[in-house]
């Protein structure tokens, strides 16, 4: 996996904790996530690129670290429906400001992303490609740990466009 479709999303996931939150979040050993389809997390939020390069990234969290992060946002809610709207819409606009700024970073490689999407609920799935090695990035908090998931392969140049 070439660390060039990698890092962009990586630096993109540590500056919006840093500038929207005032979080700095350090990232722990990358390691082959053999076990990512069984998982510990709330919330993931969806990347998935296509063009020179295919593949998925995602960013994992608990609910009580996106409980956190709408509390720091300043944003306020009046009940428990309505934070877990807020909390889906921030992920969302979170993985969105990601695959942006990823996406300025990765122009010379022909990498477009995908609209984000979140998924909520306990063992929930993702399509990872097939015969591609998934890595896990742990990233701590303060507030909890977080998951940054990647599985990209590059095409081969007869493929690519």
């Amino acid at each position: 996996m070439n660390v060039a479709y990698v890092n962009p999303f990586l630096d993109a996931t540590i500056h919006i904790f840093e500038q929207t939150f005032g979080i700095s979040p350090v990232p722990g050993e990358p390691f082959l996530d053999k076990q990512a389809s069984k998982h510990r997390w709330d919330i993931s939020a969806v990347m998935v690129l296509t063009g020179t390069a295919v593949g998925v990234v995602v960013i994992r969290v608990t609910h009580f670290l996106a409980d956190k992060l709408l509390t720091k946002s300043g944003v306020i809610w009046k009940d428990d429906e309505e934070r877990a709207e807020l909390v889906n819409a921030m992920i969302g606009e979170i993985v969105n400001i990601i695959a942006g700024n990823a996406a300025s970073k990765l122009i010379d490689s022909r990498i477009e992303i995908s609209v984000p999407f979140v998924i909520q609920g306990e063992n929930h799935t993702i399509a990872w490609p097939a015969q591609t090695p998934i890595l896990g990035v742990p990233f701590t908090t303060e507030y909890g740990p977080f998951l940054v998931n990647v599985s990209i392969f590059e095409l081969p140049k007869a493929y690519q466009v």
